[in-house]
């Protein structure tokens, strides 16, 4: 039987009612019953994880500085004819990027993503996520740690993880080198540098063991650096010629050899 109108619909109800003496469709009721109840606990549980989460992790607005900036630098960017390595930093590494790339002439090309963004800024994962995304890179030198004070020790391990979930999802396989955090030279032995000071020196054991705990190499800059007293340059946090060529040298040679290794390897199988 069919029914075509509202009218009829509330016949067809009074027809597919139970007759007098014939039981309900309980099991289609508890069904039913089972599935709201099930819908509520799931709700509860979802409640309780968003509850429980960072604040950052549910979109609230980044701690910024007065003065953001990134600075993406892509060498021959239309070309493919050697391997392309990556060096994630600051003002830092744009210091030191130009004696990286005499250090690596002929054997690689270049990239920098330089940016005064912590790493937990959700823009800061999307830039180096489309860097990612668009270029191939044999190796990946990453430092994140001079800025972002407002942030604390633990909101710093926790970035960490994000970080490299996503360099595990879209590095393509590239060898990972963690960089750590440059020394601070305090000239005037200001608590504020003191204070920074001290900092760095966690952030970076936080992100040496993380590294460490995941098989990734570190590159210990802080530890190069740090017997220097004739390095640094006037603001006591960046480097003059003699900082950067140490820096660049160090960082060249860490990153050649990864090359040195894969050439040789993709000869051997050619063989």
């Amino acid at each position: 039987m069919a029914f075509d109108n509202k009218k009829d619909k509330n016949v067809q109800e009074c027809y597919n009612a139970p007759k007098i003496g014939q039981m309900p469709d309980l099991n289609g009721w508890m069904g039913s019953e089972r599935k709201a109840m099930r819908k509520r606990f799931l709700l509860l549980v979802f409640a309780i994880i968003i509850a429980g989460m960072d604040h950052a992790t549910l979109g609230e607005e980044p701690t910024l500085e007065r003065i953001e900036w990134t600075d993406i630098w892509v060498v021959n960017a239309n070309k493919d004819n050697l391997p392309r390595v990556l060096l994630v930093g600051d003002s830092i590494v744009k210091g030191y990027y130009s004696e990286v790339e005499k250090r690596l002439a002929d054997k690689a090309n270049c990239t920098r993503y330089a940016t005064s963004m912590f790493m937990g800024n959700p823009d800061y994962l999307a830039e180096l996520e489309i860097l990612l995304k668009r270029y191939s890179f044999k190796v990946i030198q990453i430092n994140n740690g001079l800025h972002g004070w407002g942030y604390t020790e633990q909101q710093y391990r926790d970035s960490l993880t994000a970080l490299f979930a996503m360099l595990k999802e879209y590095s393509k396989g590239a060898v990972l080198i963690w960089a750590t955090t440059t020394p601070i030279q305090s000239r005037d032995a200001s608590a504020q540098a003191l204070e920074r000071t001290e900092r760095t020196k966690e952030r970076n054991r936080i992100a040496t063991d993380f590294a460490k705990d995941r098989g990734i190499e570190v590159n210990d800059l802080y530890g190069l650096m740090e017997p220097f007293s004739d390095v640094h340059a006037g603001d006591g946090v960046h480097f003059n010629s003699k900082g950067n060529i140490l820096l660049g040298q160090r960082v060249g040679d860490a990153i050649l050899r990864y090359l040195v290794d894969r050439q040789d390897a993709d000869e051997g199988g050619k063989q």
